[in-house]
Protein backbone atom coordinates (compact mmCIF):
# COMPACT_ATOMS: atom_id res chain seq x y z
CA UNK A 1 0.00 0.00 0.00
CA UNK A 2 2.85 2.35 0.80
CA UNK A 3 4.46 1.58 -2.55
CA UNK A 4 1.22 2.42 -4.39
CA UNK A 5 0.92 5.70 -2.50
CA UNK A 6 4.53 6.58 -3.34
CA UNK A 7 4.01 5.82 -7.04
CA UNK A 8 0.79 7.83 -7.11
CA UNK A 9 2.26 10.83 -5.31
CA UNK A 10 5.43 10.80 -7.39
CA UNK A 11 3.64 10.48 -10.72
CA UNK A 12 1.16 13.23 -9.92
CA UNK A 13 3.97 15.52 -8.76
CA UNK A 14 5.74 14.84 -12.06
CA UNK A 15 2.51 15.51 -13.96
CA UNK A 16 1.93 18.76 -12.11
CA UNK A 17 5.48 19.84 -12.92
CA UNK A 18 5.00 19.08 -16.61
CA UNK A 19 1.71 21.00 -16.68
CA UNK A 20 3.39 23.95 -14.96
CA UNK A 21 6.38 24.00 -17.33
CA UNK A 22 4.36 23.59 -20.52
CA UNK A 23 1.12 25.56 -20.22
CA UNK A 24 -1.28 24.82 -23.02
CA UNK A 25 -4.82 23.65 -23.67
CA UNK A 26 -3.87 20.05 -24.51
CA UNK A 27 -1.02 19.42 -22.08
CA UNK A 28 -3.12 18.66 -19.00
CA UNK A 29 -5.41 16.07 -20.67
CA UNK A 30 -2.39 14.34 -22.22
CA UNK A 31 -0.60 14.27 -18.86
CA UNK A 32 -3.70 12.84 -17.15
CA UNK A 33 -4.01 10.11 -19.79
CA UNK A 34 -0.32 9.30 -19.40
CA UNK A 35 -0.66 9.20 -15.59
CA UNK A 36 -3.65 6.88 -15.76
CA UNK A 37 -1.91 4.55 -18.19
CA UNK A 38 1.29 4.50 -16.14
CA UNK A 39 -0.58 3.78 -12.90
CA UNK A 40 -2.50 1.01 -14.66
CA UNK A 41 0.71 -0.72 -15.75
CA UNK A 42 2.57 -0.12 -12.49
CA UNK A 43 -0.27 -1.53 -10.39
CA UNK A 44 -0.49 -4.75 -12.40
CA UNK A 45 0.61 -7.90 -10.64
CA UNK A 46 2.85 -10.52 -12.10
CA UNK A 47 1.35 -14.01 -12.32
CA UNK A 48 2.14 -16.46 -9.55
CA UNK A 49 4.88 -18.95 -10.36
CA UNK A 50 3.54 -22.27 -11.55
CA UNK A 51 4.10 -25.24 -9.32
CA UNK A 52 6.01 -28.18 -10.62
CA UNK A 53 3.98 -31.36 -10.09
CA UNK A 54 7.09 -33.51 -9.66
CA UNK A 55 8.50 -31.27 -6.90
CA UNK A 56 5.52 -31.54 -4.56
CA UNK A 57 5.07 -34.70 -2.50
CA UNK A 58 2.25 -37.06 -3.43
CA UNK A 59 -0.84 -36.76 -1.22
CA UNK A 60 -1.21 -39.56 1.29
CA UNK A 61 -4.20 -40.99 3.08
CA UNK A 62 -4.90 -39.57 6.52
CA UNK A 63 -6.04 -41.99 9.21
CA UNK A 64 -8.76 -41.09 11.67
CA UNK A 65 -6.21 -41.08 14.48
CA UNK A 66 -4.15 -38.42 12.69
CA UNK A 67 -7.24 -36.39 11.90
CA UNK A 68 -8.11 -36.05 15.59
Amino acid sequence: MLRAAAWTGGLFALGAGICHLFPGPFVEPLVLIALGTTLFFVSGRSPAPSRDASASPAPRAVTTREAR
